[in-house]
Protein backbone atom coordinates (compact mmCIF):
# COMPACT_ATOMS: atom_id res chain seq x y z
CA UNK A 1 0.00 0.00 0.00
CA UNK A 2 1.09 3.56 -0.61
CA UNK A 3 1.33 5.86 2.37
CA UNK A 4 -1.90 7.62 1.40
CA UNK A 5 -3.82 4.37 0.90
CA UNK A 6 -2.49 3.00 4.17
CA UNK A 7 -3.60 6.19 5.96
CA UNK A 8 -7.12 5.92 4.56
CA UNK A 9 -7.30 2.25 5.49
CA UNK A 10 -6.14 2.97 9.04
CA UNK A 11 -8.51 5.86 9.40
CA UNK A 12 -11.41 3.71 8.24
CA UNK A 13 -10.55 0.97 10.72
CA UNK A 14 -10.33 3.54 13.51
CA UNK A 15 -13.74 4.95 12.48
CA UNK A 16 -12.45 8.44 11.74
CA UNK A 17 -13.67 8.68 8.12
CA UNK A 18 -17.21 9.39 7.06
CA UNK A 19 -18.09 8.92 3.41
CA UNK A 20 -21.71 9.92 4.01
CA UNK A 21 -21.77 13.63 3.29
CA UNK A 22 -25.51 13.92 3.59
CA UNK A 23 -27.03 15.47 6.65
CA UNK A 24 -30.35 16.72 8.01
CA UNK A 25 -30.42 19.53 5.44
CA UNK A 26 -29.95 17.12 2.52
CA UNK A 27 -32.50 14.69 3.96
CA UNK A 28 -35.02 17.49 4.36
CA UNK A 29 -34.41 18.68 0.81
CA UNK A 30 -34.94 15.18 -0.58
CA UNK A 31 -38.15 14.81 1.41
CA UNK A 32 -39.48 18.14 0.13
CA UNK A 33 -38.55 17.24 -3.45
CA UNK A 34 -40.27 13.88 -3.15
CA UNK A 35 -43.41 15.51 -1.76
CA UNK A 36 -43.35 18.13 -4.50
CA UNK A 37 -43.18 15.43 -7.18
CA UNK A 38 -46.04 13.55 -5.53
CA UNK A 39 -48.16 16.71 -5.32
CA UNK A 40 -47.48 17.52 -8.98
CA UNK A 41 -48.50 14.04 -10.07
CA UNK A 42 -51.76 14.34 -8.13
CA UNK A 43 -52.43 17.82 -9.52
CA UNK A 44 -51.85 16.87 -13.15
CA UNK A 45 -53.71 13.56 -12.80
CA UNK A 46 -56.73 15.40 -11.43
CA UNK A 47 -56.66 17.86 -14.34
CA UNK A 48 -56.31 15.10 -16.95
CA UNK A 49 -59.04 12.94 -15.42
CA UNK A 50 -61.40 15.92 -15.43
CA UNK A 51 -60.50 16.85 -19.00
CA UNK A 52 -60.20 13.47 -20.73
CA UNK A 53 -61.92 11.07 -18.41
CA UNK A 54 -60.34 8.32 -16.32
CA UNK A 55 -60.32 5.60 -18.97
CA UNK A 56 -58.73 7.85 -21.60
CA UNK A 57 -55.88 9.04 -19.39
CA UNK A 58 -52.69 6.99 -19.11
CA UNK A 59 -49.98 6.95 -16.47
CA UNK A 60 -47.56 7.98 -19.21
CA UNK A 61 -49.59 11.12 -19.90
CA UNK A 62 -49.74 11.98 -16.22
CA UNK A 63 -45.98 11.56 -15.87
CA UNK A 64 -45.33 13.66 -18.96
CA UNK A 65 -47.61 16.44 -17.69
CA UNK A 66 -45.74 16.44 -14.37
CA UNK A 67 -42.40 16.45 -16.25
CA UNK A 68 -41.19 13.17 -14.75
CA UNK A 69 -40.59 9.70 -16.12
CA UNK A 70 -43.19 6.96 -15.97
CA UNK A 71 -40.77 5.09 -13.73
CA UNK A 72 -40.91 8.00 -11.29
CA UNK A 73 -44.71 7.87 -11.41
CA UNK A 74 -44.66 4.24 -10.31
CA UNK A 75 -42.22 5.01 -7.51
CA UNK A 76 -44.99 7.16 -6.02
CA UNK A 77 -48.18 5.42 -7.12
CA UNK A 78 -49.00 1.86 -8.12
CA UNK A 79 -51.82 2.81 -10.49
CA UNK A 80 -54.09 5.55 -11.85
CA UNK A 81 -56.57 4.70 -9.12
CA UNK A 82 -53.91 5.23 -6.47
CA UNK A 83 -53.01 8.70 -7.74
CA UNK A 84 -56.70 9.65 -7.90
CA UNK A 85 -56.86 8.83 -4.19
CA UNK A 86 -53.45 10.29 -3.49
CA UNK A 87 -54.78 11.97 -0.34
CA UNK A 88 -55.51 8.62 1.30
CA UNK A 89 -52.58 8.62 3.74
CA UNK A 90 -53.44 12.10 5.00
CA UNK A 91 -57.11 11.19 5.47
CA UNK A 92 -56.26 8.02 7.38
CA UNK A 93 -54.01 10.03 9.66
CA UNK A 94 -56.84 12.53 10.12
CA UNK A 95 -59.26 9.78 11.18
CA UNK A 96 -56.80 8.49 13.76
CA UNK A 97 -55.99 11.94 15.10
CA UNK A 98 -59.64 12.96 15.36
CA UNK A 99 -60.62 9.72 17.11
CA UNK A 100 -57.70 9.78 19.53
CA UNK A 101 -58.41 13.41 20.45
CA UNK A 102 -61.81 12.46 21.86
CA UNK A 103 -62.08 11.98 25.65
CA UNK A 104 -61.86 8.31 26.74
CA UNK A 105 -65.13 8.66 28.67
CA UNK A 106 -67.04 9.60 25.52
CA UNK A 107 -69.29 6.89 24.00
CA UNK A 108 -67.36 5.10 21.29
CA UNK A 109 -70.04 5.82 18.67
CA UNK A 110 -69.63 9.55 19.35
CA UNK A 111 -65.86 9.25 18.88
CA UNK A 112 -66.35 7.41 15.58
CA UNK A 113 -68.84 10.06 14.48
CA UNK A 114 -66.38 12.87 15.15
CA UNK A 115 -63.60 11.00 13.33
CA UNK A 116 -65.77 10.52 10.22
CA UNK A 117 -66.96 14.12 10.41
CA UNK A 118 -63.32 15.26 10.38
CA UNK A 119 -62.96 13.49 7.03
CA UNK A 120 -66.21 15.05 5.79
CA UNK A 121 -64.88 18.50 6.70
CA UNK A 122 -61.71 17.74 4.72
CA UNK A 123 -63.83 16.62 1.77
CA UNK A 124 -65.74 19.88 1.97
CA UNK A 125 -62.53 21.92 1.94
CA UNK A 126 -61.34 19.95 -1.09
CA UNK A 127 -64.71 19.91 -2.81
CA UNK A 128 -63.36 19.81 -6.38
CA UNK A 129 -61.25 16.71 -5.81
CA UNK A 130 -63.95 15.02 -3.73
CA UNK A 131 -66.55 15.58 -6.43
CA UNK A 132 -64.17 14.27 -9.09
CA UNK A 133 -63.48 11.13 -7.05
CA UNK A 134 -67.18 10.56 -6.46
CA UNK A 135 -68.06 11.13 -10.13
CA UNK A 136 -65.38 8.76 -11.39
CA UNK A 137 -66.33 6.12 -8.80
CA UNK A 138 -69.93 6.34 -9.97
CA UNK A 139 -69.04 5.92 -13.64
CA UNK A 140 -65.91 3.77 -13.79
CA UNK A 141 -65.85 0.19 -12.53
CA UNK A 142 -62.12 0.16 -11.76
CA UNK A 143 -62.37 3.34 -9.69
CA UNK A 144 -65.44 2.06 -7.84
CA UNK A 145 -63.70 -1.23 -7.12
CA UNK A 146 -60.55 0.51 -5.89
CA UNK A 147 -62.58 2.85 -3.70
CA UNK A 148 -64.33 -0.07 -2.01
CA UNK A 149 -61.53 -2.64 -1.93
CA UNK A 150 -58.67 -0.33 -0.98
CA UNK A 151 -59.70 3.13 0.23
CA UNK A 152 -62.78 2.24 2.25
CA UNK A 153 -61.32 -1.07 3.38
CA UNK A 154 -58.30 0.72 4.85
CA UNK A 155 -60.51 3.22 6.67
CA UNK A 156 -62.67 0.41 8.02
CA UNK A 157 -59.58 -1.48 9.18
CA UNK A 158 -58.36 1.64 10.99
CA UNK A 159 -61.74 2.16 12.66
CA UNK A 160 -61.84 -1.46 13.83
CA UNK A 161 -58.42 -1.02 15.36
CA UNK A 162 -59.36 2.29 17.01
CA UNK A 163 -62.68 1.06 18.38
CA UNK A 164 -61.28 -2.21 19.71
CA UNK A 165 -58.46 -0.29 21.37
CA UNK A 166 -60.90 2.14 23.01
CA UNK A 167 -63.12 -0.75 24.17
CA UNK A 168 -60.10 -2.86 25.14
CA UNK A 169 -61.45 -5.90 23.33
CA UNK A 170 -60.12 -8.32 20.72
CA UNK A 171 -61.86 -7.60 17.39
CA UNK A 172 -61.36 -11.24 16.40
CA UNK A 173 -63.71 -12.38 19.17
CA UNK A 174 -65.80 -9.28 19.93
CA UNK A 175 -68.33 -8.29 17.23
CA UNK A 176 -68.87 -4.61 18.05
CA UNK A 177 -65.69 -3.03 16.55
CA UNK A 178 -66.18 -4.56 13.10
CA UNK A 179 -69.95 -3.99 13.08
CA UNK A 180 -69.57 -0.36 14.17
CA UNK A 181 -66.78 0.32 11.66
CA UNK A 182 -68.81 -1.26 8.87
CA UNK A 183 -71.89 0.74 9.81
CA UNK A 184 -69.89 3.98 9.89
CA UNK A 185 -68.48 3.34 6.43
CA UNK A 186 -71.95 2.49 5.12
CA UNK A 187 -73.23 5.77 6.54
CA UNK A 188 -70.42 7.64 4.83
CA UNK A 189 -71.16 5.94 1.49
CA UNK A 190 -74.85 6.85 1.73
CA UNK A 191 -74.01 10.47 2.48
CA UNK A 192 -71.48 10.64 -0.34
CA UNK A 193 -73.97 9.15 -2.79
CA UNK A 194 -76.66 11.65 -1.79
CA UNK A 195 -74.17 14.51 -2.00
CA UNK A 196 -72.93 13.48 -5.44
CA UNK A 197 -76.43 12.86 -6.79
CA UNK A 198 -77.37 16.41 -5.78
CA UNK A 199 -74.36 17.77 -7.65
CA UNK A 200 -72.27 18.46 -4.57
CA UNK A 201 -74.29 21.55 -3.64
CA UNK A 202 -75.46 20.40 -0.21
CA UNK A 203 -73.34 20.44 2.92
CA UNK A 204 -71.46 17.15 2.97
CA UNK A 205 -70.72 17.27 6.72
CA UNK A 206 -74.45 17.73 7.40
CA UNK A 207 -75.33 14.75 5.24
CA UNK A 208 -72.65 12.64 6.91
CA UNK A 209 -73.86 13.61 10.38
CA UNK A 210 -77.42 12.71 9.41
CA UNK A 211 -76.31 9.30 8.15
CA UNK A 212 -74.20 8.60 11.23
CA UNK A 213 -77.08 9.61 13.51
CA UNK A 214 -79.14 6.89 11.84
CA UNK A 215 -76.77 4.27 13.31
CA UNK A 216 -77.84 5.14 16.84
CA UNK A 217 -81.51 5.05 15.82
CA UNK A 218 -81.16 1.39 14.80
CA UNK A 219 -81.15 0.40 18.47
CA UNK A 220 -84.51 2.11 18.95
CA UNK A 221 -85.99 0.03 16.12
CA UNK A 222 -85.18 -3.14 18.05
CA UNK A 223 -87.39 -2.10 20.96
CA UNK A 224 -90.24 -0.55 18.98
Amino acid sequence: LTFAAAFVTLATVNGTTNTDTSGPVDAGRRKRKKQHTRDELIRHAKALFAERGFAHTTTEQIAEAADVSQRTFFRHFASKEAVLYGDQAELRALVRSAFNSRPPSEPVLAAVTEAILAVADSFERNRELTLLQATLAANDVSVSTYSRAVVQAEWEHDLIELVSGRMNVDPATHPVPEILAGAAMSALRVAMRRWHTAGGVESLPDLVRESLTAIASLADMASS
